[in-house]
């Protein structure tokens, strides 16, 4: 098996071993110098220019710009390097904001790393960023520990083991689901609980928005609604607290890109809402309401899903990889910069394992 790069890679984030604004085509990751196999890739993670690998072991490898610390090591690096504080945790999940990123071990410790200067990382608020990965301390009754934890622009949402949602970082746009009583100098705790919210199974964070799907099909959304991302009409600009927008017990997994958010049932189908700008909805003709979810038509058994920032990548039960959205750096894959309005095969001839949509850029694992 292959791993393939393209997309943005201004700060050689895609590990060619060199920096170039885009590249249209994908390109082989060379690996050859690093123990990790292709095959033993099992997420990919990615901010403004760096990007995460996971394997099967619970490695961790890095790659790109480490301006706030974000890569976990002394500096920037071309190549795919391993996080060698990590090695002892088999680490099982991965996320990237911005310019930070976080891991979750089997056991339900979290780690957090780069930028803390919004209190993204749930760190205290002395602490601007780290380059050294640190376990996330939170007394018992926030959390006995971690299941999955989602990063947007400047935000972090994390489900606990006990299935309630714990958030840090901005909220001055809603995305925390906390209320609205804060001020812009003291903001809210480095780290805090929303309220009136159990039993979650999944959690998505956009730019400036936050998604939540309950273990019984229920969908809440807060933040910033301005293109209709919560699933609720853009006439609502923006929301403090969480809001039932919808229900489907079909529904299996949440996905938000920047302005835009999806969900993926348990047969495959696809669903999405929000900024339609590039095509990111995957609807070749315009939808009235764009804030509606709903299903994408043409692409089914999906079996895998990724959302950048204004991309997606799906993977079907049959190992095909379809992209669609912002093309402007070569992002889809397709070898030019048109926006892709519905999905398009890539790889075709071949069989593609997984695939992930980072901020600007793609990776995914080729047989």
């Amino acid at each position: 098996m292959t791993l393939y790069a393209w997309g943005a890679n201004s700060y050689g984030q895609l590990g060619l071993g060199h920096k170039s604004d885009e590249e249209l085509e994908p390109k082989e990751v060379p690996l050859k110098n690093i123990d990790l196999s292709p095959q033993d890739i099992v997420s990919i993670a990615g901010g403004a220019g760096h990007v995460l690998i996971l394997d099967s072991k619970g490695l961790l490898y890095c790659c790109g710009w480490n301006s706030k610390g974000q890569l976990g090591l002394s500096d920037d690096t071309l190549k795919f390097t391993p996080i060698e504080i990590l090695k002892e945790f088999n680490i099982v999940e991965i996320s990237c904001g911005w310019d930070f990123s976080a891991a979750v071990s089997e056991c339900g410790k979290q780690f957090v790393w780069g930028n803390n200067q919004y209190t993204q990382l749930g760190l205290s608020k002395s602490i601007t960023c780290t380059g050294i990965p640190s376990r996330l301390q939170v007394s018992q009754k926030l959390a006995t520990g971690f299941k999955h934890v989602s990063c947007g622009l400047r935000h972090m949402a994390m489900i606990t083991k006990e299935g309630g949602l714990v958030v840090a970082g901005m909220g001055g746009r809603g995305q925390l689901g906390l209320g609205d009583n804060f001020d812009d100098v003291n903001g809210y705790l480095s780290i805090a609980k929303v309220p009136d919210l159990e039993e979650v199974r999944s959690v998505a964070s956009g730019k400036h928005h936050t998604l939540a799907l309950k273990e019984d099909g229920t969908l809440f959304s807060w933040g910033e609604n301005r293109f209709g991302q919560l699933g609720m009409n853009p006439g609502i600009g923006l929301t403090f607290i969480p809001l039932e927008v919808f229900q489907d017990e079909g529904f299996d997994r949440l996905y938000a890109g920047w302005t835009h958010s999806a969900a993926l049932t348990k047969s495959g189908e696809v669903f999405s809402w929000g900024r339609d700008t590039y095509g990111q909805l995957g609807c070749e003709k315009k939808r009235e309401n764009l804030f509606k979810p709903e299903k994408i038509p043409g692409l089914s058994n999906v079996r895998q899903l990724s959302l950048g920032s204004e991309h997606n990548l799906a993977v079907t039960s049959d190992n095909k990889l379809y992209s669609w959205g912002w093309n402007e750096h070569g992002s889809c894959g397709t070898g030019n910069k048109k926006d892709l309005r519905i999905p398009t095969q890539i790889f075709k001839g071949r069989n593609v394992k997984l695939a992930f949509a980072c901020t600007g850029s793609s990776f995914a694992v080729v047989d």
